[in-house]
């Protein structure tokens, strides 16, 4: 087993642990990147009808699988343009979605003007009146997923990854070193927020004997805040810094990993991360 943990070894594990993790498991951040993808959609049918000013509004979801696109301004549309704007921007990336439903509502009323069904099997794609533009209106765009889209047969290969991967793991932490490991974190650099020593190299919070590990955007946003701790720092700068390399800023995301590290940091009743209705957030540490 010894021989299996040399560099090779690692470099072995290194690779399984990757497929196994970027597999496209139905998790948080699976529904994450799928709002991002949704925003990006609405931002390309903008430009399609020749509207580069007006926004894309916060993607309202319905249900797990069913998603409501909304605009500031008005806009007109050919369904062609839309059908293909719409399935390029829902494929990109690891887990991109072929099986969904659409229909375009007008604001007025909620009546459907436009809808189609797209699937992988060719003989459930339904894409019909394309070629007839529609008048500039308000409108939304309801995009309804297809349940279960991730078969088992799928999950099979990764569960059986993901078990062997950590099978190495486990064995690898049993052989290694604890002093040497305990050692290392010790003389990297930290950041002190209350009670929590923020190893911000190593992505943990350390309280006591306590290690919390934490996520690469939780890690970001966290050493923001501990780098200025009792400041407050606006949304906006937040969601640039933690969000800018996505090219889609999701408010809704920032809301959402604040929140996990609230939960984070409850070992210390003297940190609290504020909202400030209008402006931000701020870590306050007494």
């Amino acid at each position: 087993m010894k021989k299996l943990l040399q560099p090779a070894g690692l470099g072995m594990l290194s690779m399984i642990l990757m497929v196994a993790i970027l597999w496209p498991w139905n998790s948080n951040d699976f529904a994450e990147n799928r709002e991002i993808r949704l925003r990006n959609v609405g931002h390309k049918i903008l430009l399609a009808s020749g509207d580069t000013t007006s926004r894309v509004l916060p993607i309202d979801k319905i249900s797990e699988g069913e998603f409501i696109i909304l605009f500031e301004s008005p806009f007109q549309f050919e369904p062609d343009t839309l059908v293909k704007v719409i399935h390029a921007g829902l494929k990109e990336g690891i887990d991109g979605e072929e099986n969904y439903r659409v229909n375009v509502l007008q604001c007025k009323g909620n009546q459907i003007v436009y809808g189609y069904q797209m699937s992988g099997h060719k003989d459930k794609t339904i894409v019909p009146c394309q070629g007839r533009i529609q008048p500039k209106d308000c409108y939304r765009i309801k995009i309804q997923f297809e349940p279960n889209q991730l078969k088992a047969s799928n999950f099979s290969i990764p569960i059986f990854i993901g078990i062997l991967a950590f099978g190495f793991l486990f064995m690898f932490k049993k052989n290694h070193s604890k002093p040497e490991r305990k050692q290392a974190l010790d003389q990297s650099p930290s950041l002190y927020i209350g009670k929590y020593d923020f190893k911000y190299e190593s992505y943990l919070l350390r309280i006591g004997k306590e290690e919390i590990e934490l996520s690469q955007k939780e890690n970001k946003l966290l050493k923001l805040f501990a780098s200025h701790q009792n400041e407050i720092l606006e949304r906006d700068r937040l969601l640039k810094e933690i969000w800018e390399d996505e090219g889609v800023f999701v408010g809704r995301s920032l809301d959402m990993f604040v929140s996990k590290l609230r939960k984070k940091l409850l070992r210390d009743p003297n940190i609290e991360l504020k909202n400030i209705r209008g402006r931000g957030y701020v870590l306050q540490v007494d």
